[in-house]
């Protein structure tokens, strides 16, 4: 089997989801008692007559699940699942553990976090204290802030939390 595909154990996966699904997916593969993951943002939605905080996908359309081969085909035929992304529909890839953590970490650490265009390879960086401890990334310069943006290589996507500069190392 290729390097960074499913194998028996279990492995995260990135699971495409139709449009505004993600919540359901995840409710859907909970019930069948799969392990996943959907970071999730506080973001402020205004309508005509009233604000509110709600919370959306970090990733629109897209959500993580740790399973095997033998639940891949159950996981596919979720209702409101696009596909697994990969090389072939039935050779998911797999996200790499440490990556899943990194978002983990950001998404709980009640730390702003915001949708970051994809970086190429550059300065890896790691955070030595405060609540994103040990969280690598790449760090950037927006708008005389210190950002470390975490990227999903699969996905293609990355998140960004303002953190402070004597805190990288």
């Amino acid at each position: 089997m290729a390097p960074g595909t499913v194998t028996d154990s279990k492995h995260w996966h990135a699971v495409h989801t139709r449009s505004r699904h993600e919540k359901l997916v995840d409710k859907l593969l909970a019930e069948q008692g799969v392990e996943r993951f959907l970071p999730l943002r506080q973001v402020h939605s205004q309508w005509k007559d009233r604000k509110k905080w709600v919370e959306n996908p970090l990733f629109p359309g897209y959500i993580f699940a740790r399973i095997c081969l033998d639940e891949l085909m159950a996981v596919r035929s979720t209702r409101g699942v696009v596909r697994l992304l990969g090389p072939e529909p039935l050779r998911p890839s797999v996200v790499p553990e440490d990556e899943i953590e990194n978002i983990r970490r950001l998404v709980t650490s009640r730390v702003p976090v915001d949708p970051y265009p994809y970086l190429k390879p550059g300065q890896t960086v790691c955070i030595k204290r405060g609540p994103l401890r040990d969280v690598e990334g790449t760090i950037v310069r927006k708008d005389r802030r210190c950002l470390i943006v975490v990227t999903v290589k699969l996905l293609g996507r990355s998140v960004a939390a303002q953190v402070s500069a004597e805190d990288v190392e």
